[in-house]
């Protein structure tokens, strides 16, 4: 069933390809492709399905994303999953319920935090995008914040292709130079199509400097049911997996090979307001078929996440974020991003509800994993020697193992408290780990000539490192 579906998708993709085409806004582009045998008139280009089959199997199918520590290399592929946080906030949620703007001293906090946290393995990004700084200076102290404040993989920073050739630039300084970076995956953006079937010029500006310095992308469609894909979820599905296969075809006529993530994210146009949905079903539908599109095409894959249309942590909150990344975990999405702290349907982050999703991430994973059954778990000695009617509150089996096998909430609360109501009762738990996080960060240690280069070159354009990012 899954793959006859699948099929139909992917021919109406094909045929969307080929019979409507998709506009390209960068000259350069519409060049080459133009030059690699695709038929463009005007700015729209028209792939044959063997031609997107043909430069689409350049793509590898695993690769790995190195980092700065290898303990947290990342490989992707197959079916390993990896979270990241959330992404692309301008504004955060308190607790109480007020939303202000996203500072640069959220984005370290943030930065902190996911390096602390042991379910991340990729750090940076736009976990928020800071309002307190200039634009043209945004991009290169986030990545500057992530490189000095944790030593897990790079997530990077789209945008005009000049700013993200800096940011190849900023990071070579720390690996070693360009040629060495060229070698080595070590920073990963991701790249929004504009739908319905077109690619902007920073989109594509972005891809083809990723590639020319060997650094993976993820080409993310992210068409919404009813507003700007068609409110059929398959037909959505269709039409942005139409835009993944021509993003990723375009970033291997630039370099064959280059490492790419399929990246689908389709979502829904709330119908009421016009606004998007990431707490519906719908979203969680397409998530799924997005999935085993990628790996129909053996590519790696991103999508889903812990998000949700609820404009604080409450009940409605709790069942679409769970809904959403259960999806994701059990279709082996490679990369989940927006795993933890989205609310707002992507309108905010709020550091509670990052707390909240690392929790249903860790339930989850329990949920899931394999069941041991060795000697030990099954315990045949110990039910002998308990014996019909015993206990085994007291017995050593249990006193070795019970910190280790079940389940531990980090910040459940069991019972009622002495108001009587649970409202809210998790909040000093969260509280108490985010501060507890903080005060045992370290920063983790930059070669002293790596973090020499580092400050070079951001003085030379006029990034006052230093007084952003303190030590």
């Amino acid at each position: 069933m899954h793959y006859q579906t699948l099929k139909q998708i992917d021919e109406a993709s094909l045929n969307i390809l080929e019979t409507v085409g998709i506009r390209l806004h960068h000259p350069d582009i519409r060049q080459l492709v133009q030059e690699n045998g695709i038929q463009v008139v005007g700015e729209t280009a028209f792939f044959k399905p063997h031609q997107v089959i043909r430069w689409v199997a350049c793509a590898p199918a695993r690769f790995t994303l190195h980092a700065r520590n290898p303990v947290h290399d990342m490989a992707l592929g197959g079916d390993v999953v990896h979270y990241g946080a959330g992404y692309g906030c301008p504004a955060i949620l308190a607790a109480d319920g007020i939303l202000r703007p996203a500072l640069f001293e959220d984005y370290l906090t943030f930065v902190k935090l996911v390096h602390q946290s042991p379910l991340f393995h990729l750090n940076g990004g736009v976990i928020v995008q800071p309002t307190d700084l200039p634009p043209q200076q945004s991009a290169l102290a986030m990545i500057s914040a992530a490189i000095c404040h944790s030593d897990k993989c790079l997530l990077g920073i789209p945008g005009d292709e000049d700013t993200v050739r800096e940011i190849m630039m900023l990071v070579g300084t720390v690996f070693g130079g360009l040629d060495t970076l060229r070698r080595t995956p070590r920073i990963i953006t991701l790249v929004n199509t504009t739908s319905p079937l077109q690619i902007d010029r920073i989109a594509l500006g972005t891809i083809r400097a990723c590639a020319e310095h060997g650094q993976p992308v993820i080409i993310s469609p992210g068409p919404m049911a009813g507003a700007t894909g068609p409110i059929t979820l398959s037909g959505n599905i269709a039409l942005g997996h139409a835009e993944a296969l021509a993003g990723i075809a375009i970033a291997q006529m630039i370099t064959p090979g280059t490492p790419v993530i399929y990246g689908l994210q389709a979502t829904i146009s709330d119908m009421k307001t016009g606004k998007v949905s990431i707490g519906s079903p719908g979203f969680a539908v397409q998530a799924a078929w997005g999935a085993r599109l990628a790996k129909m095409y053996h590519l790696p894959c991103r999508g889903g996440g812990a998000g949700t249309d609820a404009a604080a942590i409450s009940v409605q909150g709790g069942y679409e974020s769970m809904m959403a990344m259960m999806v994701s975990c059990r279709e082996k999405i490679n990369l989940i991003l927006h795993g933890a702290g989205i609310l707002k349907g992507y309108g905010a982050m709020s550091y509670e509800k990052f707390f909240v999703d690392t929790e249903i991430i860790r339930m989850i994973e329990y949920l899931i994993a394999d069941l041991d059954t060795s000697a030990d778990a099954l315990a045949l000695d110990v039910i002998r020697e308990v014996g019909p009617g015993g206990q085994y509150l007291t017995h050593m089996h249990t006193m070795k193992n019970c910190r280790r096998v079940p389940w531990l909430p980090e910040i459940g609360v069991e019972g009622l408290p002495r108001e009587g109501t649970t409202h809210g009762a998790e909040l000093p738990h969260i509280a108490g780990k985010k501060q507890k996080m903080l005060a045992e960060y370290r920063r983790p240690r930059l070669e002293e000539s790596a973090e020499r280069a580092l400050l070079d070159y951001l003085g030379k354009i006029g990034l006052d490192l230093p007084r952003l990012i303190p030590a």
